[in-house]
Order: structure tokens, then sequence, then C-alpha cells
């Protein structure tokens, strides 16, 4: 019986000391808080400017105002706020605006990307810039934004625009397209009250 009790605890001590240094490794990096601007995912051709990203730069690389996020034949993910991720297609470009967690406004330059807001605080303005009219996310949805064509397609959730821009909405089976062209006032729309209009 006392046999069995010293193999256990020198199987405990054993088990303890190997696992001693991944414990110390651990501690002797510091924490990684994800932050807006914050790449989430990297996919074939990423840069930061010219920093090139690939797969050891998820989670350290972080886009900082003014910089842009290249994509060539890739594909990127960045996070905008907790809750909020954008997703940077092939040949895109994207410029960080302001990353800050109550003001994350993003201008997509060239190509296209959609963002998925999976959780939004009343406190989060977040906005994304294209071809001269810019969109604040409202509500939880996804979002699918194209600056080769000027669109802004709002698949589910709820969206203001300002300025002019070339909207389409899918909800509940119906589409349509339509123009804004209030220069100072904001509109709002929402996937759910497209089938009324």
């Amino acid at each position: 019986m006392r046999a069995k009790t010293t193999t256990k605890v020198a199987g405990l001590l054993l088990a303890a000391l190997l696992s001693a240094p991944a414990w110390g490794a651990g501690a002797a990096q510091p924490n990684q808080i994800a932050t807006p601007g914050t790449v989430n995912y990297v996919e074939g051709q990423v840069s930061i400017g010219q920093q090139v990203l690939n797969s050891n730069s998820i989670g350290s690389a972080r886009l900082d105002t003014n910089q842009f996020l290249f994509t060539g034949t890739g594909k990127a993910e960045v996070l905008l706020t907790p809750g909020v991720f954008l997703r940077l297609g092939d040949n895109s470009s994207l410029k960080m605006i302001a990353p800050d967690l109550a003001n994350t406004e993003v201008g997509l330059e060239k190509g296209q990307a959609t963002v998925e807001v999976a959780e939004i605080r009343p406190e989060n303005n977040i906005q994304v810039a294209e071809n001269g009219a810019t969109t604040q996310l409202l509500k939880r949805g996804l979002y699918d934004f194209d600056a080769e064509n000027g669109t802004v397609r709002v698949i589910e959730g709820e969206a203001a625009v300002s300025k002019s821009a070339r909207l389409f909405w899918r909800g509940n089976r119906a589409s349509w397209i339509r123009r804004w062209r209030r220069r100072s006032a904001r509109s709002s729309v929402s996937a759910e009250s497209t089938s009324a209009r």
C-alpha cells in the first residue's frame, strides 16, 4: 500500500516538474489584449504597408491610425470592436481611420469587405467609409461593402448612411435598390423594414 502511495506522489511531482517550463514560458510573455485593428486571420498575400503578414502575425499584428491593410490573392480578418469583425476579400485595401473602442472607423479603398456584427454596445460608433459615403452600423447583422461598385448591402441588421451611396437590402426575400442623395441628413435603414416599403 505504501509503495502505491509513493508511486502516486512521485508521479505527481514528475508531472509538476515537466509542466513547470510551460508555466514559465506563458508567464514571461506579456498579455496580449485584442484591440480594434487587431488582425485575427490571414490567408494568402496580406500586408500592413510593406510588412508582409502570415499565420504567425495573427493576434500580434495591428492596424494603427492611417495604416493600410492590403490583400493580393488572399484574405484577412480584422477586429473592429469586441464582437465586430471585418473580413477583407482578395485584391482589397482597407485604411484604419480611427481604432478606438468607442469610435471605430475604417475606409474601404479598394475591393470587397464583409462586416459581421455579433455584438454591439450602445456606446460603440462603428463606421465604414466607402466612395464618399459613410455607413454607421447600428445593430447586430451582416453587411457587405464593394468599393469597385460603390455599394453597401445590408444582409441583416440596421445601418445609417450619410451622403450618396448605392444601397442593396435583402430582407424577407425582398430586394430593392435606392440611391441616397441627402448630403447632410442621415438616413436609417434596416433589413427588417425593407419588405414594407
